[in-house]
């Protein structure tokens, strides 16, 4: 929606399809992208949806052969070349941030449209596409050869990107997990300084942490109040408390403003005080979520998680003192990591009290230093990207003295030992369905194998964008 935004302002027409969220098929979404005769069709595309996004290029290629087909995100911002080779369909990349490229790339492609794939074509496509920063196409006479222009420069100023372009998707029908309740979702910073090895934020976002005014931000959440009649929101920032003057200038903001809504968003534990969980608090904050990934010291300091035990049981107890819900995510299966510091980690979660718990699978995603260390030494089970989906595990783990069946099971036995403990289920209650559907989603469907059937007769993608 931030890049649509960027190219409507600019005078382009542009549109938004949200392939998942209708549940479209392949051939359905290329169908739905090609019915305006677009010259750009552009997909978005993460490490467990690459696959399907470059079927959905194809697809759309096979409807019309004169589009540009462009795939951007983070998978193939860390794969640009593997991501061009595996599919002859697709004309080029976008690395990075994408809201200035995609603007360039239209208007440097403006008028020019494929008409046969001989050299000529290939040739202007090629000088075209080349003065552009932040992407990679291929050699106009060797298509196996693949080239990259200079990186694209950060932006820095993020107040200058419009707000979303909302209109342009059926907004009504995002809704809040468990509650018939329509939910916002903003960016309101990018970059991070810490250099967490299953993460790759730090690399495709820049060290430098980024953030828009409190002002611009408190002008969308007046959009989403007013104009979409919102009153849930999420901020899904990486770390939204890393600054904290600015973290509480928003809390003052946004109290003064008088909206009945309520936000959920994310912290590390060392970003995090009394008093800035009570201006929180004050201005509507209903869930804060940490990234708490082990309860063992020795694997966060494997992680370069940079916080410590005592940090996280501090963090966790004051959040639940102030009135803030909190959600903690747990990684398990870290090479290196025992059996027992994964059941150790459990009973971390369930010490912690915290209202909401998501576990996963070590995933060893492009662009994170534990990839980089696993591919070097051989230790990847399998690149098929349809499996790194945080659920299932993709690593050799024999060489660290288990298997991967073992890890799928304690995985299994986190949600059950966290959400089925007697007191857990008291206390929440109320909260049943929603920890029911927590449970079906993360455990049952997974365990069953129904997560492949279900999606055999439709396939999963991201949104498309063609302008």
């Amino acid at each position: 929606m931030y890049l649509a935004a960027v190219l409507r302002e600019a005078g382009e027409e542009v549109e938004i399809l949200d392939a998942d969220l209708l549940e479209l098929s392949i051939d359905e979404t290329a169908k739905k992208a090609c019915r305006k005769n677009p010259s750009i069709v552009g997909v978005t595309a993460t490490t467990p949806t690459i696959k399907n996004a470059l079927k959905v290029v194809s697809a759309v290629r096979a409807i019309d052969s004169g589009v540009v087909t462009v795939v951007g995100g983070v998978h193939p911002t860390f794969m640009p070349e593997e991501t061009l080779l595996s599919c002859p369909d697709l004309d080029l990349v976008v690395i990075g941030e994408g809201e200035q490229t995609l603007l360039e790339l239209t208007q440097t492609l403006k008028g020019f449209q494929w008409d046969g794939r001989d050299y000529s074509a290939a040739k202007e496509f090629a000088e075209r596409v080349s003065k552009v920063n932040g992407i990679a196409y291929r050699d106009p006479s060797n298509p196996n050869l693949i080239r990259f222009t200079p990186p694209r420069a950060f932006i820095q100023d993020l107040d200058k990107i419009p707000l979303p372009a909302r209109d342009l998707v059926p907004f009504e029908h995002y809704k809040l997990l468990g509650k018939d309740a329509s939910i916002g979702a903003i960016i309101t910073s990018r970059g991070c300084p810490y250099g967490c090895t299953y993460c790759s934020s730090s690399r495709i976002g820049g060290l430098k942490f980024r953030a828009r005014s409190v002002d611009n931000v408190l002008l969308e959440i007046q959009e989403l109040y007013y104009k979409y009649r919102l009153r849930h929101i999420e901020i899904i920032d990486d770390i939204f408390t890393l600054n904290q003057k600015r973290a509480f200038e928003f809390a003052k903001k946004l109290k003064s403003l008088k909206l009945d809504v309520n936000w959920v968003a994310s912290s590390r534990v060392n970003t995090i005080s009394r008093d800035l969980l009570r201006a929180l608090f004050s201005a509507g904050l209903t869930i804060l979520y940490y990234g708490v990934e082990s309860g063992s010291q020795r694997i966060l300091n494997l992680m370069r998680k940079g916080v410590t035990v005592e940090q996280i049981r501090t963090a966790f107890r004051i959040t639940r003192e102030e009135g803030v819900k909190s959600c903690g995510s747990f990684i398990l299966g870290y090479p290196g990591e025992t059996l027992d510091e994964m059941k150790q980690t459990i009973k971390f979660a369930c010490e912690l009290d915290a209202d909401y718990a998501q576990f996963c699978v070590l995933t060893p995603y492009p662009g994170t230093p534990v990839y980089d260390e696993l591919k070097s030494k051989g230790l990847l089970l399998t690149e098929d990207w349809d499996r790194y989906t945080t659920l299932e595990p993709v690593i050799k783990y024999e060489v660290f003295g288990y298997t991967a069946k073992q890890v799928k099971k304690m995985l299994n036995y986190a949600y059950r030992y966290f959400y089925l403990r007697p007191r857990y289920v008291i206390k929440h209650l109320r909260f049943l369905p929603l920890i029911l559907g927590v449970l079906m989603r993360s455990y049952v469907i997974p365990k069953l194998g129904l997560d492949r059937l279900m999606g055999s007769s439709r396939s999963k993608i991201s949104p498309s964008l063609s302008s």
